[in-house]
């Protein structure tokens, strides 16, 4: 079965992209991303969609944090009328404190 090596999700055999963080599937995953797998990822803010989401995770990366975008659940994002598909932003619990305040000038604005 390939995984992910950034979310280190697993796949059908089939699939070779995962579907949240555009990367190539691997057949087994490094030890690297063994050791992270522990590490908890926190969701720190929900962007209203892809757009602003891929900004705000590019916002993180120039300031040194790996984030994760995840899209929201078609039922969980029936709330969302005006914005059919919001999409979580996450990054190592280590780093949430840091990125919240990266992004807060932003999550105002929303």
């Amino acid at each position: 079965m390939p995984y992910c090596p950034e979310c280190r999700d697993e796949f059908q055999d089939k699939v070779k992209v995962c579907p949240d963080c555009q990367v190539e599937l691997v057949e087994k995953l490094s030890s690297e991303s063994q050791q992270n797998k522990t590490a908890a990822l926190i969701c720190i803010a929900r962007a209203p969609n892809e757009m602003i989401a891929t900004m705000w995770k590019g916002i993180l990366e120039e300031n040194g944090i790996n984030s994760m975008l995840k899209s929201v659940s078609f039922m969980e994002s029936a709330q969302y009328a005006h914005n059919l598909f919001p999409f979580d932003i996450y990054v190592l619990d280590s780093e949430a404190e840091k990125a919240k305040e990266i992004l807060t000038p932003f999550l105002e604005e929303e």
